[in-house]
Formats: structure tokens, C-alpha cells, sequence
């Protein structure tokens, strides 16, 4: 979930743990391509003079005889969540943790074709990431999803977006802008702006160290990170903007189906904004909105019986919980059928 600028991790011990306490560190690396029924090739997307997104479409091996014209399969389009991440979505922390290109490989393995992209400034990707604004990843996906129409192999007809976390918000902002977009999967979702949700951690932290903060200092504890944290929006364009977004506006004006998948020890976005969230969807029509929760398990999807951010190194299993590809993978492929 949304991270505070680096700089205000040097501010101090309280600032850094409650101004947000789910910044961790991403690196940039990749993982060897798989074998199987599909195959990787390069992606280049160039947005605008200044930012070239560079990434891997995977797609899946026609089984069509070699002189026959392959179908057109769906595309979908992977935006990951806050903080620069490469276009695995590993943490330099969490060996193993490669939750991008766990899905990639179930939704290719279902006939479709998978885009995934180093974040601007991050991995192969050129451009700035220091500065840039939720809005500003919403026109970089807008340049992923016009590429991928662009591609032979791919039907523009079905194009969809799967996003997490602040990613979720981006594929929003996305569907918004074009109404053309198939269907969208939204992962540990939130449903409020950031200024609550960074409220919301804060509360979590201080409530469950009462020997650090006891109970009769926590007013004065949270009114000073409150203020910390306002004075560190004005002065950064990204947290100042997540702080004011508010993602029900912008979820009341999208018509695509949504599947919203949310883990029940998410930490670092409520759970019950999952079902805010759709209700939010649902006002727009009658398209279906769909919402699953799943037991022990947190914010980056890995079975989890707590959702602490600062226990996530101690997990033993860094797979994508299978449930949650499946039920991906499934709903993309009833609202965007192979042929």
C-alpha cells in the first residue's frame, strides 16, 4: 500500500513508523522465463517523449498446425501497487515473492495474453518515478492498453486490467477514461483517500504497542503524526494526491464488470472496504460486481494468519494464495472468453 517519501523516513523514529508504515523496500530484478504453453517476448511502450516502459508480454502457444492464422486471444494489462516496483512485483526482502509472474503464468495458461512493465524509472523503464502522481500511472497504463490493441495477436475487444493496492485505483482511473476496457480485477482495494487509510495504519500501529504508546498518550501520539503527515503532502505531489483521491467517485462512474479480491488480514487496507468499494461499482448500473474475501490472508495476498507489514519476512510461503489466481483467472476468462 501507498508508502511516505523516503525523506520522511529520516525524520526520526515516530515519523517513520506513523506517518505510513507499509513502505518496504522493492528491487528491480526479473525471473528467468518459464517453459510450458506459452512463450515471453520483449515489451517496449512508449508514453510520452520523457518515459518508455519496458517489460514482457507473455502469451500463450497457439495449437492451431503451423499454416494455420492463429486466433486472436483476450490481453490483459497488470499494474502493481505503490512504491517502484519491477514488472514481477518482487521484493528485494521476500526471495520468491513474485506475484506478477505467478499470474501471468495462470492467465496465459487459460489463453491469455499477459503485459506486464517495469514502473517508470524502475528496472529497464525510463522516465522519473520521484514526483509522479497516481494520475500520471493511469497514463502510463492508457499507453500499456493502447500498445496492447496495437498488437496483432491480441483482440482489442478484449482488453482487462488487473490491479493491486494503489494499483486497483490506477485500473479505475483507467476504466473511467475507456469505457472500451472488457473487465478489471481489483486486489486489496481500497475504497477510501489516502489521508484516511494512512490514518487508519496509524491507529492499527499505535493501538497494538501499548508499551511504546500507552493508551492515555495516543491522542497526542496520532494528532502529531496527523500533522507530520500533512506537512509531508504538501511538499510531495504523489502523497498529496493519494491523500485527496477518493476512489468511490471514480469506481461510481466505471460500467466494466469488477471482481474485487480482498484478504481478511489485510493491515494495510480494511477489508470491509472491499464491500465499500462495490457498493461504490454498483451504483453505476448493472454490470456485475463481484466481491470474495479470503481467510489468513494479507495485503500482498500470501496466507498470513496476522497481516502485519513488519511480519511479512518472517513468511514461510511466498506463493499468491492459488484461490485468488484462480479466481482471477476465471472471472477474466468469463467476461473475456478465448476463442
Amino acid at each position: 500500500m501507498p508508502h511516505a517519501p523516503a525523506r520522511a523516513r529520516r525524520r526520526g523514529a515516530l515519523t517513520r513508523r506513523l506517518v505510513s508504515f507499509a513502505w518496504l523496500g522493492i528491487a528491480a530484478c526479473t525471473t528467468p522465463a518459464p517453459t510450458g504453453a506459452w512463450r515471453e517476448e520483449r515489451a517496449v511502450v512508449v508514453v510520452d517523449d520523457s518515459t518508455t516502459l519496458v517489460g514482457a508480454l507473455m502469451r500463450p502457444v497457439s495449437s492451431a498446425p503451423a499454416a494455420a492464422v492463429e486466433p486472436r486471444v483476450p490481453g490483459v494489462l497488470l499494474i502493481g501497487g505503490s512504491g517502484p516496483q519491477d514488472r514481477d512485483g518482487t521484493r528485494v526482502e521476500l526471495s520468491g515473492y513474485a506475484p506478477w509472474r505467478e499470474l501471468s503464468e495462470s492467465l496465459a495458461a487459460a489463453g491469455m495474453a499477459v503485459l506486464r512493465l517495469d514502473d517508470r524509472g524502475t528496472g529497464e523503464s525510463g522516465g522519473r518515478f520521484a514526483g509522479a502522481t497516481t494520475d500520471d500511472f493511469a497514463r502510463d497504463a492508457a499507453a500499456a492498453v493502447r500498445w496492447l490493441r496495437a498488437q496483432p495477436a491480441i483482440d482489442r475487444a478484449r482488453i482487462g486490467l488487473v490491479g493491486h493496492s494503489e494499483g486497483a485505483v490506477v485500473a479505475l482511473l483507467a476504466a473511467r477514461a475507456d469505457p472500451a476496457l472488457a473487465a478489471l480485477v481489483l486486489l486489496g482495494a481500497p475504497s477510501r483517500p489516502g489521508r484516511d487509510i494512512a490514518r487508519w495504519q496509524r491507529q492499527q500501529l499505535v493501538s497494538s504497542d501499548l508499551a511504546r504508546w500507552p493508551g492515555e498518550a495516543h491522542t497526542t501520539v496520532l494528532a502529531a503524526a496527523d500533522a507530520e503527515a500533512e506537512l509531508l503532502a504538501a511538499a510531495d505531489p504523489w502523497l498529496r494526491r493519494w491523500f485527496a483521491l477518493d476512489p468511490r467517485e471514480v469506481a461510481a462512474t466505471v460500467r466494466q464488470p469488477v471482481l474485487l479480491l480482498h484478504g481478511d488480514t489485510d493491515r494495510q487496507v480494511p477489508p470491509a472496504q472491499a464491500d465499500e468499494l462495490a457498493r461504490a461499482l454498483r451504483r453505476g448500473g448493472t454490470r456485475p460486481v463481484e466481491v470474495r474475501r479470503f481467510r489468513d490472508t494479507d495485503h500482498l495476498l500470501l496466507p498470513d494468519h496476522d497481516g502485519e507489514p513488519e511480519g511479512y519476512v518472517r513468511l514461510g510461503d511466498r506463493r499468491v494464495r492459488r484461490e485468488i489466481l484462480a479466481a482471477t483467472t476465471h472471472f477474466l476468462s468469463v467476461h473475456m472468453p478465448p476463442r
